[in-house]
């Protein structure tokens, strides 16, 4: 089962620390209090990690002072260095 955040409505709690971490299945309705303290908690957002997006392939030259070594492809399996 997935983890769900949750977070008292009234604030910090000495119990639960602030934020509680709730087993839950896909069906499954919200909890209305914390098992831990019993006060009101609501769902806190969960944050994403931004993904990169690489918009261009660098240059050869660009990579090089990077600091990467440059490989030119010969044939099949053969590579000549830049």
């Amino acid at each position: 089962m997935p983890l769900a955040r949750f977070r008292p409505v009234s604030g910090n709690c000495k119990l639960c620390r602030g934020e509680v971490e709730l087993p839950l299945a896909v069906n499954e309705p919200d909890p209305c209090e914390c098992p831990k303290c019993g006060q009101a908690i609501s769902r806190s957002p969960t944050l994403v990690a931004p993904q990169m997006k690489v918009l261009r392939k660098p240059s050869s030259s660009e990579a090089k002072s990077a600091g990467f070594k440059v490989y030119k492809r010969l044939g099949k399996g053969e590579y000549e260095s830049q």
